[in-house]
């Protein structure tokens, strides 16, 4: 992990080295079979396009975000949040900056998918001004076997939001 420093709320780069720290985040917050595994972060961010970034307090990790790159929009494949580090503002926080860096990079969209059951964070991206843009019908299958839908969302880059 690469600390750029010690204030709360400061994002900073993880990396290939940081993937079972991500899992056991990743595993603490989603249950059963939606957890990801260290390898699976590790098989990801061997892939040029996807990168994470995190904060942590004391060098455990509170919450990071692991997200694509194709050419001037970013996909969040994954966002967590250490279940004792939630209601904090580290989610936000953690976008804000990740934002405000991706948009010197030429970033200019936001996408994800949240399954339509996950309330809280459906709830989480509305407030950041992310909107529905549609459906996959049945995407997610859970563990006792039904299916619920995934909602796409976006959301514009603070910088085109403006305009």
């Amino acid at each position: 992990m690469t600390r750029q420093n010690d204030e709360p709320h400061q994002s900073v780069d993880l990396g290939l080295a940081d993937s079972a720290r991500m899992a056991n985040v990743h595993r603490a917050a989603f249950s059963g079979d939606r957890a990801w595994s260290a390898q699976q972060f590790e098989d990801l961010l061997n892939q040029t396009s996807i990168r994470a970034r995190g904060i942590a307090e004391r060098g455990a990790i509170q919450a990071f975000v692991l997200f694509q790159i194709a050419v001037d929009q970013v996909e969040i494949l994954t966002i967590a949040t250490a279940p004792s580090a939630r209601r904090q503002g580290f989610a936000s926080a953690l976008l804000a900056d990740t934002e405000n860096r991706l948009m010197r990079e030429g970033v200019v969209n936001w996408w994800l998918e949240v399954a339509e059951d996950n309330l809280g964070a459906v709830k989480f991206y509305q407030s950041l001004g992310f909107k529905s843009d549609g459906r996959r019908p049945n995407y997610y299958k859970r563990l006792e076997g039904n299916r619920v839908d995934a909602i796409l969302m976006s959301k514009p880059m603070a910088r085109q939001a403006a305009t």
